[in-house]
């Protein structure tokens, strides 16, 4: 289970980590205190639960996962890699990937924009779908090449920094943007090929 974490760096400044936590088979087994918790303590984890922290970001000029674009971590579908959002040396949110057992993050993306979304992984793992630039976008994993697949729109006729969804055969993306109708304005879903 792959989550952020907030950690402080040693200047005092706050920023998100990349965590996994390893879940034994058996999660009924208490650990350390019950499971359901008490009238005075929050719920505890399952004994065997082990926690890891996989990046260590303090150092770099933007340190930490961005949290704005929202997102959330999506772990490639074979599990071989945990697909994050982290700014390039510029300052732009760029897709990076971490291995679960760790080792040095890889930056996918080093467009000029940043990517303006939550993201998904397509079924076979080689592409995530994205909003970069007012389009959305494919990005090839292994490569980093970022092939816009809607015209660039501003303001309201831009897709929502909403996550981009592959369908099951890969061939289709869903994604949200904001249309004017009789009663106001609504977001709608879109498809593109």
């Amino acid at each position: 289970l792959a989550f952020l974490g907030n950690v402080t760096a040693r200047d005092g400044r706050e920023h998100a980590e990349v965590f996994i936590a390893e879940l034994p088979a058996d999660l009924t087994r208490a650990g350390a205190a019950p499971l359901e918790g008490t009238a005075t303590r929050r719920p505890a984890p399952p004994a065997g639960v082990v926690q890891r922290r996989l990046t260590f970001t303090a150092e770099r000029k933007f340190p930490g996962v961005v949290t704005a674009p929202r997102h959330w971590l999506r772990a490639a579908p074979d599990g071989s890699a945990i697909a994050f959002l982290m700014k390039d040396e510029i300052g732009e949110p760029q897709l990076w990937t971490v291995a679960p057992s760790g080792g040095e993050p890889r930056q996918v993306t080093r467009n000029p924009a940043g990517v303006a979304s939550a993201f998904s992984w397509s079924s076979d793992g080689r592409r995530i779908a994205h909003v970069m630039d007012g389009s959305v976008c494919v990005t090839e994993v292994a490569t980093g090449l970022t092939t816009r697949l809607t015209p660039r729109a501003e303001g309201g006729n831009a897709p929502l920094a909403l996550a981009c969804v592959f369908s099951p055969d890969g061939r289709r993306i869903a994604y949200q943007r904001k249309v004017r109708g009789a009663g106001g304005v609504f977001a709608q879903i879109f498809i593109v090929d």
